[in-house]
């Protein structure tokens, strides 16, 4: 079994884009089944692609429809495609200069089906680009490392968040999961999630930067495993944040996942929060990473 886990080693299942780097077999991801998913999930530069080339597409096929119907189309020039393809732009936008117009049945005909489209496809794109600026997301920020030390004859793990925004996230809720592949007494290897019970897993208000610890007593998953049984069992460490961001009033989440070759030993989060001369808090997000050795 240890050339199964060799395999595996280096892909840990939940980290920050860890859907990309998974091939599913048996399972085929079609796009225009799940359609809205998918243009909201994409990347800015492929939506902005794919929407270029539909919206060619479209006015170049209404544009050789037009074609087709010879001098039914007011102020083109006959066999002149680009005069058509800017004409069915016009039509497709609801713009109309005036310059162009369609004069015979066929080409009212054409116009009347790509006004309809052009006003269906519209209403579509203007929802997709709103919901994608307006969809909700926690601008919370992990530590870099997570961290294991002993203090005061207890160890514990800790993991640092911070909001990034002004305004706060308000009753978040956070979790902690030791995630590990096992090895079942049948010889097949499945991935186990262990709890991490936190000190404090609510939090009334997140502004600025709050530590989430698990304390390594004799019932956490963590106790008695050493750090080569954890990498072995391409073990990681799983965060998860949820909250109700005050400013939209929609719940946001955040989540990242820690191999065991991100956990520093014997290290605390060096101190962000300070007063100023003046009174005022100061968060310096430079050191929100930074860990001392003890």
């Amino acid at each position: 079994m240890p050339h199964v886990l060799s395999r595996l080693r280096s892909h840990h299942a939940l980290e920050e884009r860890g859907h990309d780097n998974i091939v599913r077999v048996g399972h085929a991801d079609r796009a225009w089944s799940d359609f809205y998913h998918h243009a909201l999930t994409i990347r800015w530069s492929r939506f902005f692609w794919y929407a270029l080339a539909g919206y060619v597409v479209v006015n170049a096929t209404f544009a050789l429809l037009y074609m087709m119907v010879p001098r039914q189309i007011a102020g083109t020039r006959p066999g002149v495609f680009w005069d058509y393809f800017f004409f069915s732009i016009q039509t497709f936008s609801t713009v109309g200069y005036g310059v162009m117009a369609p004069v015979g049945p066929a080409a009212h005909v054409i116009a009347s089906c790509e006004l309809l489209g052009g006003m269906i496809l519209n209403a579509v794109a203007t929802g997709l680009v709103f919901a994608r600026f307006a969809r909700p997301r926690a601008r919370v920020m992990f530590s870099n490392s997570a961290l294991i030390r002993r203090d005061s004859e207890m160890s514990h793990l800790s993991v640092r968040v911070a909001n990034q925004r002004l305004s706060p996230i308000l009753s978040v809720d956070a979790e902690l999961f030791l995630s590990r592949l096992i090895v079942q007494p049948n010889g097949r290897l499945a991935r186990q999630f262990d709890p991490l019970v936190l000190v404090q897993s609510h939090i009334p208000v997140l502004r600025f930067a709050f530590s989430l610890m698990h304390v390594i007593d004799a019932h956490s998953p963590l106790n008695g495993l050493t750090a080569e049984e954890l990498r072995k069992e391409e073990a990681e460490i799983v965060a998860t944040v949820t909250g109700t961001d005050e400013v939209s009033g929609q719940s946001v989440f955040a989540r990242t996942a820690y191999g065991f070759d991100r956990v520093l030993y014997n290290h605390r989060f060096v101190d962000i929060i300070d007063t100023s001369a003046d009174g005022r808090i100061t968060v310096d997000y430079t050191r929100f990473h930074a860990t001392e050795g003890e």
